[in-house]
């Protein structure tokens, strides 16, 4: 995997999740570590390989990050237009950012989702706001899913034959195939 993508997607995770946690007018930093928490216990739970998991998380906290700041508007947002109002509820938005990002990545883990989307939505109190935040969080989540659809995490790609130096080769005890040998084709998140 090219490891300036690597990096790329590490600084946009510690970016996302700095940003989402310390700036006190945003979405209080217990929701998006609620929710950074079940992704990696989706992560864990499902053995996802390493550049797998950099990729899910990437993507969820770009989808935090744009439901939150398409609220506040504090920052450039990474891919959607803010069209939600300021008086959204920034918790709402960023659970069911969250939410349907996850569904969509970890379907396996949707009831755990399921669970804890309503736990923070029942602490958040009824109204025009809150309803605002999770219609807005939903529609970030698919614009950002829909920008990440094609791009190029599902190719199938034969690793290299043969054997040698810099050549790629099964190893003991388990001899399993190359993980991901289709890093290179990703189109890059920034």
């Amino acid at each position: 995997m090219n490891v300036s993508f690597r990096g790329l997607i590490f600084v946009v995770c510690v970016g996302a999740i700095n940003l989402a946690s310390s700036i006190g007018i945003l979405a209080k930093g217990d929701v998006v570590t609620d929710w950074n928490n079940e992704a990696l216990g989706a992560i864990r739970a499902g053995r996802t390989a390493p550049p797998i998991a950099s990729r899910s998380l990437a993507i969820l906290h770009v989808s935090i990050y744009d439901a939150v700041n398409g609220i506040a508007r504090t920052h450039e947002p990474y891919l959607v237009q803010s069209e939600a109002s300021a008086s959204a509820s920034r918790e709402a938005a960023a659970s069911a950012a969250a939410h349907d990002t996850l569904v969509n990545l970890f379907p396996a883990a949707a009831s755990t989702f399921d669970a804890l989307h309503a736990a923070i939505l029942a602490g958040i109190p009824n109204g025009p706001q809150k309803t605002a935040g999770i219609m807005w969080g939903e529609f970030v989540a698919n614009q950002i899913l829909a920008a990440r659809a094609n791009d190029g995490s599902n190719a199938i790609v034969q690793p290299p034959g043969g054997g040698g130096p810099g050549v790629w080769v099964p190893t003991p005890p388990a001899f399993l195939p190359i993980c991901c040998p289709n890093g290179d084709l990703l189109c890059r998140l920034g």
